[in-house]
């Protein structure tokens, strides 16, 4: 049986403030050597990725990843990928982790 690597590099980490007006909160682009994202917040938040150089996604309460608070989530991410955020109540503060492994 193949085993899973579990333990990753911390590229690097930033905070964004989700807002409820808008889904244009972003993310700079995705590092170089970077293939996993861990999301984290402190409330309830919608994320949504899309690649690509200059690439501007836009989160919707409707479409989004949900995230919730003390839940956090790793997806797999491609280089050039930013994350947007939306909450649809009050400011929660979003970590974004960008890891490599």
């Amino acid at each position: 049986m193949a085993r899973q690597n579990n333990f990753y590099k911390i590229n690097s980490s930033l905070n964004m403030t989700a807002g409820t007006a808008t889904g244009a909160t972003r993310s700079a682009v995705c590092p170089d050597n970077v293939t996993l994202v861990r999301i984290s917040s402190t409330g309830l938040v919608y994320v949504a990725a899309i690649a690509g150089q200059g690439a501007t996604p836009t989160a919707t309460v409707a479409a989004g990843v949900q995230i919730d608070v003390s839940a956090p989530e790793t997806f797999v991410i491609s280089p050039g990928d930013a994350i947007a955020v939306i909450s649809a109540s009050g400011t929660p503060i979003v970590n974004v982790t960008w890891l490599e492994g």
